[in-house]
C-alpha cells in the first residue's frame, strides 16, 4: 500500500523571494486569503507543498513562496532561494522595494512532540486567517496541516505560517514582516 503524501519532504522544499508579482495559479492554491488597505494588498495561498504570499504597495511587489524544489518558476525577479534543512534558521532582509524581513525554521521532533504540536495547531487553525488540513495518507500519522496568522496596521503587516510534515516529523515555522 502506497503512503505517498501530498506534501513533499521538507528536504525537497525551498523558500524563494521575488521582487515582482507572480500569477497565483502557478501555485494551485487550495485556499486563499486577502487583506486590502489604502496602502497595500496581501494575498496568501496555501498549497499542497507549502504557501505563497504576495504583497503589493503601489508599484512595488514582493512574492514569497515556500514550495517543492521541483516546481519550476521563472528566474525573472528572483532575488533569493534558500533550501530548508533541519538545522539552520533562514533569515532574509531587504530594504528594496520596501522593508521586508523573513525568518524560517524547521523543527524536527520525535513522534510524541509532533502529535502534540499537530493537535495544538489544529486547535489554533480554527482562529487563524487561513488554514487547511490535508487528508492523511498514513493511518498512523495525521494529515499535513498549514495555517497562517496575519496582523498589522496601516504601516506594517506581519504574517506567521506553520506547516506540518508528518512523514518527516517536522514543523516549518515562518515569520514575515513588511514595513512601509
Amino acid at each position: 500500500m502506497s503512503t505517498h503524501s501530498l506534501r513533499p519532504s521538507i528536504d525537497e522544499t525551498s523558500y524563494r523571494m521575488f521582487d515582482r508579482s507572480l500569477h497565483p495559479e502557478l501555485f494551485d492554491p487550495l485556499i486563499v486569503g486577502r487583506v486590502h488597505s489604502e496602502l497595500y494588498d496581501l494575498s496568501i495561498g496555501l498549497c499542497e507543498g507549502g504557501y505563497y504570499l504576495q504583497f503589493s504597495s503601489g508599484k512595488q511587489s514582493i512574492v514569497e513562496v515556500t514550495l517543492p524544489d521541483e516546481l519550476k518558476l521563472s528566474t525573472f525577479g528572483l532575488q533569493k532561494t534558500y533550501f530548508y534543512n533541519q538545522q539552520d534558521e533562514i533569515l532574509h532582509e531587504t530594504e528594496h522595494p520596501l522593508n521586508y524581513h523573513f525568518a524560517g525554521e524547521v523543527d524536527a521532533v520525535d513522534f510524541s512532540v509532533f502529535t502534540r504540536v499537530q493537535l495544538e495547531l489544529e486547535i489554533e487553525s480554527q482562529k487563524s486567517f487561513v488554514s487547511h488540513q490535508f487528508p492523511t495518507q498514513n493511518r498512523l500519522l495525521p494529515g499535513p496541516l498549514s495555517l497562517a496568522r496575519v496582523e498589522g496596521n496601516s504601516k506594517m503587516l506581519a504574517v506567521q505560517t506553520f506547516h506540518t510534515f508528518p512523514s518527516d516529523l517536522s514543523i516549518l515555522r515562518t515569520q514575515t514582516l513588511f514595513e512601509l
